[in-house]
């Protein structure tokens, strides 16, 4: 058969290189898995269990001080490395062992075209995760090393630089010190180049303890006192700086700047083969620092008297102090073992009073304008007198590549409430009231849901709780709905009809201005028209949660979308897509509105491509604050008739609450805020 050049081959050909490629991929694959399988089946079981261990990353974050680095692998406090993970991307000379750790300083690579991280330059001396690891060892810092792993199989896992099994996939080590920082020039990488990267020595702190990850059947390997082995140090000639000699194959020097760097005696020393020095691997010295040594496992929390349970530290995770594994706060309620062992730790919040309430609202307008507003100059802003409230609409304007078929596309109005309609009874303090106590007891239950990477190791959840009522509704965030609107607790409905009300004023109000003004407005993107809504989401948040930019742009969703915001202030903010090209014309931040929203606000947006070219993101200011949001749900929309009719059913608001329909304050509401 006569041979093929490269050059010649056409793209029918090019389809099979292909298909070939892939299958040799897939084989690839198949062979690591089986390797993989072998490697585990050897694997020894461990002496012990880790203190901490879980299999979502974000829980074990969560629930320790010392390491919280969703992403990477140092977490630093001040600037000063607390915490390090050591997964399964280790480099050739990493070395885990009973009493010591040799790793690569992780940062300043790059992504190569295969998608891979790899090494272009010398790793600089001011990378962040270098600098707080010497400053780590300058002040002697306790770090809390954890150790991720490889999968094998479903339900096994391993680390390539252990030899025994690990049951999950964050498992907490132990607390170490570290003892040396060197530059060494790495082993060469698969494109054939090499450069010089920083390696950190750590060595476990408690030297009597016995390391839990030691194999059962070998319990002695590695296993030294201090002064049992001494490492020996050389100055270089040529540079006078002194080095270790931390290699078998003999001395070199480790300073970077020498012209002898990593320089042998021996012309024939293959550095690809380099192995660390007996000595230097089996030096032990004692930690001496002024630095705390923390507990691995952090107790649980306890709610004292003068707290109110919804306070930051309230939000953390905790150890389940039966299995030890990392569990994040989920529940509203409180903790639940996340593992499935049956263990709880409740703590429902406690009611915040309404003076807190009052303090954080004063405190929260420090600093800024009287009426609470920052707004881009292309937005048209119009005062609305309605009984009871203070009114504000402004009207967004349309993308700048769109302006010339209207140049607005959508309203945002505040409803901000005189201190009668707040006070008087049935007013919005004795609904936030109403609100806490159906959240305390149950009646509604929030949660935080998954927000990306559901049901996998880097699964990340909402930084708030949620629940929602009526119409099913999914905004990339999956909340199952609890109840139907004939079941809801009493103040989810009294919430539906203040918004329902503040909804169809709002459009009223936009709607007349339009006329009357002979404003360019986008007539399908804000019809004329108001169509009660059909759901509820509750979201609940804690001190220092948020819900980040995003958009409820939805298909299965009408154009008006009204929140009734109870308890701590926030702050709302606008800003334009950057597809929509905001980005030229405002700056790298694109906020275009935001405003300070207080205990009984109600914000209404109208206008379907308010969600197509900005987003909106709300930040809590305080210890305790609920967004009730109402949405029309078009059932016409939703492709699966169960769900589509479910959505029927539940968003039917019952007889007796539309005779109890919110009609605004009465025409006398006092006007002394």
């Amino acid at each position: 058969m006569a041979s093929t050049n490269v050059a010649d081959i056409g793209a029918g050909s090019r389809r099979v290189s292909l298909r070939l490629k892939r299958k040799s991929d897939e084989d690839i694959q198949v062979a690591t898995s089986e390797k993989l399988q072998k490697i585990t089946a050897t694997l020894a079981i461990p002496v012990g269990k880790p203190s901490v261990a879980s299999n979502v990353r974000a829980a074990l974050c969560d629930s320790i001080d010392y390491w919280k680095a969703h992403q990477g692998g140092i977490h630093s406090q001040t600037m000063v490395a607390t915490g390090m993970l050591l997964n399964g991307k280790t480099t050739p000379r990493d070395v885990l062992q009973a009493q010591v750790i040799i790793t690569t300083v992780g940062g300043g690579l790059t992504t190569a075209d295969d998608g891979k991280h790899i090494r272009t330059e010398d790793q600089n001396e001011k990378c962040k995760n270098l600098v707080t690891l010497k400053n780590a060892k300058k002040l002697g810092q306790p770090i809390g090393v954890v150790v991720g792993k490889q999968p094998s199989k479903k339900g096994e896992y391993m680390n390539n630089l252990l030899s025994i099994k690990l049951d999950n996939h964050y498992n907490v080590l132990d607390w170490f010190f570290i003892t040396d920082i060197w530059e060494e020039r790495q082993p060469i990488q698969r494109d054939g180049t090499s450069f010089v990267h920083y390696v950190v020595r750590l060595q476990l702190i408690d030297l009597d303890s016995m390391p839990w990850w030691v194999p059962e059947n070998n319990t002695s390997e590695n296993i030294h006192t201090i002064g049992e082995f001494k490492c020996e140090t050389v100055t270089c000639k040529a540079c006078d700086a002194p080095s270790k000699e931390i290699f078998k194959q003999g001395w070199c020097c480790l300073a970077k700047t020498c012209s002898e760097f990593f320089r042998f005696a021996d012309s024939d020393v293959d550095t690809e083969k380099l192995e660390y020095s007996e000595s230097f691997l089996n030096e032990r010295t004692a930690w001496s620092s002024d630095r705390p040594l923390s507990e691995l496992v952090p107790r649980l929390p306890t709610l004292g008297k003068r707290l109110f349970g919804s306070e930051v530290q309230f939000k953390r995770g905790i150890v389940c102090p039966t299995c030890n594994y990392a569990c994040r706060r989920i529940s509203w309620e409180g903790w639940h073992c996340e593992k499935g062992c049956g263990f709880a730790w409740p703590m429902p919040p406690r009611d915040v009073p309404m003076s807190m309430i009052c303090k954080e609202n004063v405190v929260s307008m420090k600093g800024k304008s009287a009426k609470f507003y920052e707004v881009d100059s292309r937005i048209q802003r119009v005062e609305h007198a309605v009984a009871g409230y203070e009114v504000t609409t402004f009207y967004l304007p349309n993308a700048p590549g769109d302006v010339d078929n209207a140049n607005f596309i959508g309203s945002v109005t505040v409803f901000r409430p005189l201190k009668s309609t707040l006070e008087r009874k049935g007013g919005l303090n004795d609904l936030f009231s109403e609100i806490q106590k159906t959240t305390r007891e149950g009646d509604v239950k929030l949660r935080r849901n998954p927000a990306f990477c559901r049901g996998s190791h880097m699964e990340e959840l909402t930084s708030h709780f949620s629940c929602n009522m009526g119409a099913d509704y999914k905004f990339g965030v999956v909340v199952e709905t609890s109840n139907g609107f004939d079941t809801a607790p009493d103040p989810v409905m009294k919430a539906l009809g203040r918004l329902t009300w503040s909804g169809a004023k709002a459009v009223a109000l936009t709607t007349d201005h339009i006329a009357s003004k002979g404003m360019s407005v986008d007539a399908v993107s804000m019809p004329d028209q108001f169509v009660e809504f059909n759901e509820q989401l509750m979201l609940g948040y804690f001190q220092g949660s948020q819900i980040s930019y995003h958009d409820d742009g939805e298909k299965e969703l009408g154009p008006t979308v009204a929140t009734l915001s109870l308890g701590s202030p926030s702050i709302m903010r606008f800003r334009g897509k950057r597809k929509a090209g905001f980005e030229n014309t405002i700056g790298n931040g694109r906020v275009m509105l935001s405003f300070v929203l207080q205990h009984g606000d109600m914000v209404v947006m109208h206008g379907t491509k308010i969600h197509k070219h900005y987003e909106h993101a709300v930040s809590a200011l305080g210890i305790r604050r609920y967004a009730l949001t109402c949405r029309y749900i078009r059932p016409e929309m939703i492709p699966n008739k169960e769900r589509r009719e479910k959505a029927i059913k539940n968003g039917k608001v019952p007889a007796h609450w539309q005779d109890q329909a919110y009609e605004g304050e009465g025409a006398d509401a006092s006007h002394d805020n």
